[in-house]
């Protein structure tokens, strides 16, 4: 962790801030910007926290719930947040009802009638569009864990009952978890979602096997009630510089197309 760098860079934040931009009193200042004081008001931390990450001083490690109240406290646009979680080696947390990703939040209503999602850099799903959660039921509000997506393909049973050839999907994304699980061993979150599943036995029998996997093109056949059956392409893009990825499941086929439409117009 560069602690000295990231001191930097709030003070020259807070002391370049326009006052008028923030919700603090309206004084007269002999220099310009916010004071320290305001600065942790705003990030509710105290002052005295907030000094020592300034200062630079060793041992005043934030954790990324802190970090990330800091950026929000000094309007730190999305560049200047990941400078700061960069230097101090961690992963900002990101929410789709972040002001930079309502974008995407958008972008998955734009896919309809095509399922959609958006996870985050532990698999994690923090939103989803209207047929996703038709098609897989509507977790959203439930908890971190059981929003993640290496959890769901395990303990959904919706999921398994559906997808026609489970045990290939299973097998994929428990390779694609060991290369993420590899990009950040100490995520706890993702220490989470292993101990959740390490006992099940078609998990174990891939992991066993060392496999690994990047994001690929998956062919998903899902068995839906009243005998239907859906044909589905999974594409997985990577957010530049915001550590999310967006899932689209477009349609493979015309029937599937057909059968997507009319599942918009029943659930309109």
């Amino acid at each position: 962790m560069n602690e000295q760098v990231m001191g930097h860079f709030f003070r020259y934040k807070r002391t370049h801030a326009d006052r008028t931009k923030f919700e603090v009193p309206t004084i007269k200042r002999r220099t310009p910007g916010l004071t320290r004081e305001e600065v942790a008001t705003l990030a509710h931390v105290s002052t005295d926290w907030y000094t020592r990450i300034e200062q630079g001083r060793t041992g005043a490690n934030a954790s990324p719930e802190v970090l990330q109240s800091l950026c929000q406290a000094l309007a730190l646009n999305t560049a200047e947040q990941t400078y700061v979680f960069n230097l101090a080696s961690q992963i900002p947390p990101a929410k789709v009802t972040d002001p930079g990703n309502l974008e995407l939040a958008q972008l998955l209503d734009q896919q309809l009638p095509a399922p959609a999602f958006i996870m985050d850099q532990n698999l994690t799903v923090l939103g989803a569009n209207a047929t996703y959660k038709q098609l897989y039921g509507d977790f959203l509000s439930q908890s971190q864990l059981q929003r993640n997506l290496i959890w769901r393909v395990f303990h959904s049973a919706i999921l398994k009952d559906r997808l026609t050839d489970w045990p290939t999907y299973a097998a994929y994304m428990t390779a694609l978890f060991r290369q993420q699980y590899s990009r950040d061993a100490a995520s706890p979150v993702l220490f989470q979602v292993f101990k959740a599943i390490e006992q099940n036995a078609t998990f174990q029998q891939t992991w066993q096997q060392l496999t690994v996997a990047n994001f690929q093109v998956q062919p998903l056949l899902l068995s839906l009630p009243h005998h239907e059956e859906l044909y589905l392409l999974e594409h997985t893009l990577e957010v530049p510089g915001q550590s999310l990825y967006v899932g689209i499941q477009l349609p493979g086929d015309e029937a599937s197309l057909a059968l997507l439409q009319n599942l918009r117009t029943d659930n309109a």
